[in-house]
């Protein structure tokens, strides 16, 4: 009986002192946004109310959100990512859905030219056509390997793009009537301890003293 009790109770210390994996959410806004284009002429604009991605002929601007991942612990396992786009007008293209693209890569903090094109596509799929100001359309993205590639340098750019005379507005960080852009991750933090060190040496102690002292009262 006495060495189960010890066995017991110190396999319920190692339990409390070992790691333990938690499922948690981060919720972002960008920390900055902007537009950027070549075809057409190149520029870069960061302090419009709103954010534009379209392609029309000879013009393409692609929308660039920067994210500060440093609030999710590197070595973290990413199992959900999406992004939330609110819409300062109507989606506008010929038919019934409109492209969108997102790339994914490494952050620099800044919007400028240089995030016009590269990275890794995150997602591949269309929006419907139409909406009005203050709707919301989510996109759910995928390759998470991507993401938590990011995790070490705590920087994320998305680019948005989209084809085929499409055009988007979406609300940006410096408008005071349309929510900015949102990312969601869904992650696996890396293991971590739940009861301090010095918390759970006072609990064995407890716990053999209570298994001692049940196997003096056997013998007396």
């Amino acid at each position: 009986m006495y060495g189960k009790l010890t066995g017991l109770a110190a396999g319920a210390c190692l339990l409390a002192l070992s790691g333990v994996a938690h499922g948690a959410t981060a919720t972002l806004n960008p920390t900055a946004d902007g537009d950027v284009q070549t075809f057409g002429g190149d520029d870069v604009n960061t302090v419009n109310t709103v954010i534009s991605f379209t392609q029309s002929g000879g013009l393409v601007r692609n929308g660039v959100l920067e994210f500060d991942l440093s609030s999710i612990a590197d070595g973290s396992t990413i199992t959900g990512v999406s992004l939330d786009l609110t819409l300062a007008r109507f989606v506008s293209n010929i038919g019934t859905s409109a492209e969108v693209d997102v790339f994914a890569y490494a952050g620099d903090g800044v919007v400028d030219i240089s995030d016009f094109s590269g990275g890794t596509q995150v997602f591949d799929g269309s929006t419907p056509t139409g909406g009005n100001a203050g709707d919301v359309r989510s996109f759910a993205l995928t390759d998470f390997a991507t993401f938590e590639s990011m995790l070490a340098a705590n920087l994320l750019t998305l680019r948005l793009e989209t084809d085929s005379f499409a055009s988007f507005q979406i609300g940006s960080l410096e408008s005071t009537s349309l929510a900015a852009a949102s990312l969601t991750v869904d992650y696996i933090a890396a293991a971590t301890s739940d009861v301090p060190l010095p918390a759970a040496l006072p609990m064995l102690a407890s716990a053999l003293a209570v298994a001692g002292l049940i196997r003096r009262r056997r013998k007396a």
